[in-house]
């Protein structure tokens, strides 16, 4: 399961596996998500998690 947080405009998406399945206003609540979604998940299956943040100019 790879799931992926991403920062675009002001807001944290959450991906699993390519598709969106929640969006937050604050990072910490993103991880959150995450945190809780893998604590649910089969643990004999492989599991990652990557962050994309958003470029600074």
């Amino acid at each position: 399961m790879k799931f992926e947080v991403v920062e675009c405009g002001g807001e944290w998406i959450v991906r699993r596996e390519g598709q969106e399945v929640a969006r937050f206003g604050a990072q910490d609540e993103a991880l959150n998500d995450v945190a809780a979604r893998l604590r649910e998940a089969d643990a004999s299956q492989p599991a990652s998690l990557s962050m994309r943040y958003q470029r600074r100019g």
